[in-house]
């Protein structure tokens, strides 16, 4: 409560966080911030144990207020870090988190596609630092604000070779995923696809069908997150029609590497 209250009156304040075995300086300002004191996603925790390493380059679309920035350092605190976030109100956020811990980290503040451009960002909630803002129009039903934004690829950015990839977008992973595959096509990927829910999403199903089609050219297999386990994995075919958000986390992975991670069970 006290945090709210001096959060409206504009008051900067830090906070200790500990993650894992590190404590960070986590700041609050403005209404973002507070999402970073809601440890979730534990699953999150333990596949990046598990894929990453000290020498790993780990990608983060979208990064939002620093959730997996925060986990990432926890565990990895010299490994390389970069991350892509369109939200002004989140990327100058970020800044203070980057600041306040002095992490080493790329950021660009810009989504992901093929091309540059300009683009809007909605926004389905009040909230500045809204996690489940999206560049596609009513990806969610009564999108309140928008926010002009830009997009680049990672070919413009001379970016590419990553090793780790999380992709958290808001439906718009089939660009991410094009971009992505135009420079590095051997790295795993965490990738977040919402519910299709039904065959009347022709959009959602379409857009799922080329993403399966680009993993297939590309020789990846498709895991399933399964949930509450905290990082066990199912190989499927297809992702499918359902309707279950706790459904909607997944590994791809080339075939080439699923030999060297235990959790594959290969």
């Amino acid at each position: 409560m006290i945090r709210r209250v001096l959060n409206k009156l504009g008051i900067y304040r830090v906070y200790p966080l500990k993650v894992g075995n590190k404590t960070f300086r986590v700041p609050i300002h403005k209404g973002v911030g507070f999402s970073n004191f809601v440890h979730s996603e534990l699953w999150m925790d333990e596949l990046l144990k598990a894929f990453g390493s000290d020498k790993t380059k780990f990608l983060d679309v979208v990064m939002n207020v620093g959730q997996t920035l925060l986990k990432w350092k926890a565990i990895y605190p010299k490994a390389a870090y970069i991350g892509f976030e369109p939200n002004p109100n989140c990327t100058a956020y970020l800044k203070k988190l980057i600041k306040e811990n002095n992490f080493d980290c790329q950021v660009y503040p810009y989504a992901v596609d093929v091309i540059g451009q300009e683009r809007q960002l909605y926004l389905p909630t009040r909230d500045k630092g809204d996690s489940s803002a999206s560049m596609l129009e009513n990806f969610r039903e009564n999108d309140l604000s928008h926010i002009q934004i830009k997009t680049t690829s990672f070919k413009n950015e001379n970016l590419s070779e990553f090793d780790l990839v999380k992709i958290d977008v808001e439906g718009a992973e089939l660009f991410v995923l094009k971009s992505l595959f135009e420079v590095c096509q051997n790295a795993i990927i965490i990738c977040e696809i919402l519910p299709v829910y039904s065959n009347d999403n022709k959009d959602r199903l379409e857009r799922q069908q080329q993403i399966e089609a680009i993993l297939k050219k590309h020789d990846y297999l498709i895991f399933r997150i399964l949930k509450p386990s905290n990082a066990q994995l199912e190989l499927i075919q297809e992702i499918g029609i359902h309707s279950e958000l706790s459904k909607s986390d997944y590994v791809f992975v080339p075939k080439s590497k699923s030999h060297l991670y235990p959790i594959f069970g290969q």
